[in-house]
This record gives structure tokens, sequence and C-alpha cells, in this order.
């Protein structure tokens, strides 16, 4: 064994009895702490008040003054009694620092060897590192689309963390000098991981898409605003799956949802929640263009007006969901409103380094079939009034379409990077239904 690793074992020996007799010494109340308002000040019991010259140390904090006075310990037993004579710990201040001196020499660390015959300066230590470490206050987006601005974002804080290791550095040389050692204490400052500028990039407008539904019936627009109004503010975090019946909810009329044309199995019918589709399609071409990654989309069975084919999203209350995906690093907001009768969805977040288009492409269309005539005895479609033969509009007929939709990225400048198909849809043909008055 050597001279260096001997000396090493020796410490780690005194280090665990010191520990025993600080839990024996605090137990039987020795240990005096006393403070003030602006100051607090660590010191061990005495049973010589009149003893030589001890060691006070002064540390000025950006807040606080702190105070640690160095008083002779009176052991509890014979055993923490040797100890405390092995370690010098009732010594003088110059005898103290050079066992301290020793102990560097030894290999210690500033802490251990400081604690050897300062034995509660750590908790001091501990105690001006807790009171004075801050964390740092990053800068936060409040989104409030219903609001100007719409996005409040807060001032970030720098926070601060005290070198417990330069501490002790510093109370050693200080020491040296003199026996009233004095610490102006330097925290070190940590920056936020989100600044205020940080935030200001995330709130760009990346895309947005806009329908009309201005020929629709009253019942259709109150369930095209009110599933748009359940859109509004959602905030899409980094990786995180937003689904359309997870934010809007259950089409019912408990959930202030109207009757409206629906389609079941290729026809009209009436069903509450009817242009709801129109609020998911409109969602769906922002989503497309803001480079969302969509994970659930179905077609309609016939194809609807206010998109071209295969652009639109068709959902329901049951399996039929808009679902996609924030691929991004950073969150994305979506904000959605009604403007007179257009219903228009835009998404912000960090800009997008190119700029994302849709294409719709027709690969076959079928003739629009004749219309089937509807014998209206039941005066569903026409009033008593309605002179006999006449003829009223129930429905259109459409054409079946086969066709595929792609999404184009070009470059800022306006140059064509790529080309992507994303899908193909059939869309089924039906008769218009009109209605005859016998």
């Amino acid at each position: 064994m050597t001279k260096e690793h001997g000396t090493r074992l020796k410490l780690a020996a005194c280090f665990l009895l010191l520990a025993c007799f600080c839990a024996a010494f605090a137990a039987v109340g020795e240990i005096e702490y006393a403070s003030a308002e602006l100051a607090e000040s660590y010191e061990c019991a005495t049973s010589d008040e009149a003893a030589d010259v001890r060691a006070e140390i002064i540390v000025e904090a950006p807040e606080k003054t702190y105070v640690y006075r160095d008083k002779k310990m009176v052991a509890p037993d014979h055993t923490v009694y040797e100890q405390i004579e092995r370690r010098n710990i009732n010594a003088s201040l110059e005898e103290k620092i050079k066992t301290v001196d020793k102990c560097l020499a030894a290999g210690a660390e500033w802490r251990e060897a400081l604690r050897y015959c300062f034995p509660l300066l750590p908790a001091f230590v501990q105690k001006v590192k807790a009171e004075t470490d801050l964390e740092p206050k990053d800068s936060e987006i409040d989104f409030r689309p219903q609001c100007r601005p719409m996005f409040r974002i807060s001032r970030s804080e720098c926070g601060r963390s005290v070198d417990e290791k330069r501490l002790y550095q510093d109370i050693y040389l200080a020491l040296r000098k003199d026996c009233k050692a004095r610490v102006t204490l330097k925290p070190q400052t940590i920056e936020p991981a989100v600044t205020v500028e940080d935030n200001i990039k995330l709130t760009k407008k990346i895309s947005a898409f806009s329908t009309s539904f201005s020929t629709s019936a009253e019942g259709r627009k109150n369930n095209i605003r009110l599933a748009l109004s359940k859109i509004n503010g959602a905030v899409v975090k980094p990786g995180e799956e937003f689904s359309f019946n997870g934010r809007v909810g259950a089409r019912t009329e408990k959930n202030g949802f109207s009757l409206a044309k629906i389609i079941v199995a290729g026809e009209y019918t009436d069903g509450v929640g009817g242009g709801v589709c129109q609020a998911s399609t409109t969602l769906y071409n922002a989503a497309l263009t803001a480079g969302m990654k969509v994970t659930c989309v179905r077609n309609h069975t016939i194809l609807p007006s206010y998109v071209p084919p295969s652009l639109d999203a068709m959902v329901n209350s049951g399996a039929s969901d808009l679902r996609f995906i924030n691929p991004y690093e950073t969150p994305v907001f979506i904000k959605a409103e009604c403007v007179s009768d257009t219903a228009r969805i835009m998404f912000y977040g960090a800009e997008l380094p190119h700029v994302i288009k849709t294409v719709s492409r027709v690969l076959s269309r079928t003739e629009v079939p004749q219309d089937k005539e509807l014998i209206d005895s039941d005066g569903k479609f026409t009033t008593p009034d309605t002179p006999a033969g006449t003829r009223v509009r129930v429905s259109y007929g459409h054409a079946g379409v086969k066709s595929e939709a792609y999404l184009r990225y070009f470059s800022r400048s306006g140059k064509l990077l790529r080309e992507e198909k994303i899908r193909t849809d059939a869309y089924s043909q039906t008769q218009g239904v009109v209605a005859v008055k016998p």
C-alpha cells in the first residue's frame, strides 16, 4: 500500500466517524443556528467564549447575506472527543488551515477538505445554494384565436446557479487572508431554453383553406359553424395525432347539432349533423398544405360540390374520422372561423422551408344519369295549391368519377421540388330526383 493510498483511507474513515459525530451532536441539540431578517448565522456551540479567535465567513448573495461562525464544539462522548482532537475541529484557525492544506495535498476535493475540520460548513453552503439557485423561466405561448392579438407570448427569465466547488474555493482563499472571510457570491447565469424570439418564430401562418356554404340551409350552416367553433384554438404538439371526431364530439341534438342533409348509401337523406363534412374537408385541405401527416381520411360516396375530387374528407360519429399527426418538432396552432358564409381554417407554426399545393386529377367521368321522377302523393315537396304536373327538384344527379390527389412541393422561389400522390378515389354515379305534383 502506498503512502498516498493510506492517507486516503484514513481520510475516508475520519469522514465516516465525523458523520456519526454530527448526527449525535445534532441529537443532543448542541448545534445552534442564529438568524436575522437579512442575515443567517451558522454557529457551533462553545464551552469557552473567551477562546482564541474563530473563523467567521460572510457570504454576500444577490438577495441575502449569510454568516457562518465557527465556534468550539462540545463532544457528547469520548469517541467524538477523539475525533474533534484528531481532526483539529477545535484548533486555531491557523491549525485548521494547515489541516485543510494537508487534505488538499492528499487529493481531497475542496468540499471534503474543508468539511474535515469545519464539519458544519457543508450545511451552510447547501443553504446558500438552495436559496440562491433559481430555475430559468421559458417564454410561453398563449394561443387565443378569438382575441387580438391571437398570440400572447410571455417574457423569458434567466436563472442562476451557485458553483458549489468555486464557493468552497473562495471561502478557503478568504480564510487564508483573514479570520473574518468575506465572499461575494457570483452565481452562474442560466439562459432559458425558449426565448420570446424563439416563440415568435412559431406563430407564422403556414397554411389556409376556405370553402363556401352560402347556398346551404340554415340547419347545415349551423352544423358547419358549430364544428368550426370546436376546432378553433386547437394546439397539436410535436408528434401528437389530431382527431376530428375526438375534437368535435358526437353529432347529436344534445350537443347542438341540427337536422340537415347527409349522404347514406349513396343518397341524400335528413340526419343530425349534416354539413359537418364540409368542416372536416376544409380542415383536411388546410392540414395537407401545412405538411401534416394524414393518418385517416375517407372520401364520400357522392362527389361533394365544395372541393375538387379526392380532396374531400367524409366523417361521421362512428368509424369514419379525419386524423393527422404533427410531424414537426414544434407545435402547430389551428384557427377555424366562419366569415359570412365561408368556412376558413388556418394553421400557424414555424415557417416551412417550402410551399405545398394540392392537385386533383380526374381519371374518368361518366355522364350524369337521367333524373328519377317521384310522384309527390303525400305533398312532401309540393303544397295543395301547387298545380298538377308541377316538377320540383329534390336533388341533383352526379356523374361517376375516378380521381387522384397529389401534393406538389415548391421552393420559396417557385421551383417544383417534387410531386407525391396521396390518394385514389371513386365516386358513385347517382340519379337526380324530381318530385311531380299528381
